[in-house]
């Protein structure tokens, strides 16, 4: 099975999410639903269709966030003390890499689990701002894993070939 890298912070959020599903909008679609089927005939019944539509999505959200809590690594963030030296440290989750195009454009981007991300690299680097989430499954991702400071990288964006330098890992 595969590992799901989250970050602490979105994985309390997931947390708090699934309790929240559980203990509060399931029971009242649920109390939603009893009060629709005490209408009668269920075929031409609105609310009950609505409720059984949310309860389906509700339902299905729980499952989602179940499966990926369930097998969760969390993203540690570097303690710096009695680490390697910033130029020997290698990009891993929780990363924090700045880069340089060979546009001379500068990003700052963040390592994390694919559900966390923020910005689809597949698009295009003119629309990133700085500090923007990616994992290690976008391009940019596939093409720094396991770089240091001062690499160079080559990546495919847009059916063109890209040259990164990286600047700083933190």
């Amino acid at each position: 099975m595969k590992k799901n890298y989250l970050t602490k912070e979105w994985y309390e959020q997931l947390v708090q999410e699934l309790n929240e599903l559980k203990k509060i909008k399931l029971p009242s679609i649920l109390e939603r639903l009893g009060e629709a089927k005490a209408m009668g005939d269920l075929s031409e019944n609105f609310e009950y269709k609505s409720a059984l539509e949310d309860k389906d999505f509700t339902n299905s959200r729980i499952s989602e966030i179940e499966s990926l809590i369930d097998d969760v690594e969390i993203i540690k963030e570097e303690d710096t003390k009695g680490k390697k030296a910033k130029s020997d440290k290698e990009i891993d989750y929780g990363s924090k890499v700045t880069i340089q195009t060979d546009d001379n454009d500068t990003y700052t981007v963040t390592i994390v689990g694919t559900w966390e991300t923020t910005m689809d690299f597949d698009k295009s680097l003119k629309t990133v701002k700085d500090s923007i989430k990616i994992s290690f499954e976008s391009p940019m991702g596939i093409a720094i894993k396991g770089k240091k400071s001062g690499d160079t990288v080559k990546m495919r964006l847009n059916n063109e070939r890209k040259e990164l330098k990286i600047l700083d890992v933190k």
